[in-house]
């Protein structure tokens, strides 16, 4: 027998894209799924837009507007009511393309297999295409991550993108207790995978093939708090690191040199966005932070490039001012 796929899919105030979510779950050639929505709130007729629908896979949680703190909430009442055996992530300003569940949920016959994941197609506000999304390039066909490997490039960066092409075995979900926001007042990914990759066994597995389109928009989080997003990677691994505590840092390998790496890492961002901004002392002090955490050479060089970049433009305004 075929697995049920549930597909959680957030919503707020996105009465223009909803609908074409929806028809893009209508629209797959794997029939076994059901699709949950979450509304958090919407002021606009999001919620009307998705009561129109009446296949019965379609079902509208409707909460009060909670926001971007609470999110994690909004994932887990979708995952209290979820009957599939696997669980994908779809957003109601997003969509898929029609063989998405038909390519990957194959990938969960190999009982080690916990996550997936693919290419993302990213496109505008009004639907055109920009770039492809991906984060694993050079693979042809598939690629398994094992979980303690996947779980030290996640302190570093988040891979598992876009999470539109994410799924997820819900028993590995329920294995940490459903969907966490540890660390983060924006978003539910990183934390969640994070909290996968360190008590899971298994791979999460790559597949080189469009799984999701993702729309890059005014109104989008992403857009509106890319920065601060940035800045909380580091927050959450650091929050996560101190929950598991020692013995299950321990278990994926997790060493000073691993922390050493993250913490390179979220100087290099800081520092990145304080330049931006101008505060030219700030962003000297975090390069500066990177280079003595960093323990590899290509984070190392970036810092000096850094500090030195951010001290010339210190000079240079100093001298302008006079």
């Amino acid at each position: 027998m075929q697995p049920t796929v549930t597909i959680i899919s957030p919503a707020y105030n996105q009465e223009r894209y909803v609908a074409q979510c929806i028809e893009s779950a209508l629209g797959q050639t794997y029939p076994h799924w059901e699709q949950i929505f979450v509304d958090d709130g919407s002021t606009d007729g999001t919620r009307d837009v998705i009561a129109r629908y009446r296949d019965p896979r379609i079902r509208l949680i409707a909460l009060p507007h909670r926001g971007l703190g609470a999110l994690v909430e909004s994932y887990n009442a979708a995952l209290a009511g979820a009957r599939g055996a696997l669980v994908a992530i779809l957003e109601g300003d997003d969509a898929w393309p029609p063989d998405k569940l038909e390519r990957q949920v194959p990938t969960f016959a190999n009982p080690r297999t916990f996550l997936s994941w693919g290419r993302g197609a990213l496109i505008d506000a009004e639907g055109r295409p920009m770039r492809v999304m991906t984060t694993m390039k050079g693979v042809n066909g598939e690629a398994r991550v094992d979980a303690a490997a996947a779980f030290h490039r996640l302190t570093r960066e988040n891979f598992f993108i876009p999470s539109v092409t994410v799924m997820v075995r819900r028993s590995a979900l329920d294995a940490i207790g459903g969907f966490r926001q540890t660390g983060s007042s924006l978003f539910v990914d990183l934390p969640t995978w994070l909290w996968l990759t360190l008590r899971g066994n298994g791979d999460a597995v790559f597949l080189d093939a469009e799984l999701g389109i993702y729309r890059h928009h005014a109104a989008g989080t992403s857009t509106d708090k890319a920065a601060q997003m940035r800045l909380e990677h580091l927050r959450v691994v650091l929050a996560v690191e101190a929950e598991a505590g020692p013995e299950a840092m321990a278990r994926v390998g997790w060493d000073i040199r691993s922390r050493r790496r993250a913490l390179a890492r979220g100087g290099l961002v800081k520092g990145k966005l304080d330049l931006a901004a101008g505060r030219h002392a700030e962003a000297y002090a975090c390069y500066r932070e990177a280079l003595v955490d960093g323990v590899d050479v290509g984070p190392r060089v970036r810092a000096l490039r850094g500090m030195v970049s951010a001290r010339a433009r210190q000079l240079l305004r100093r001298w302008v001012r006079s």
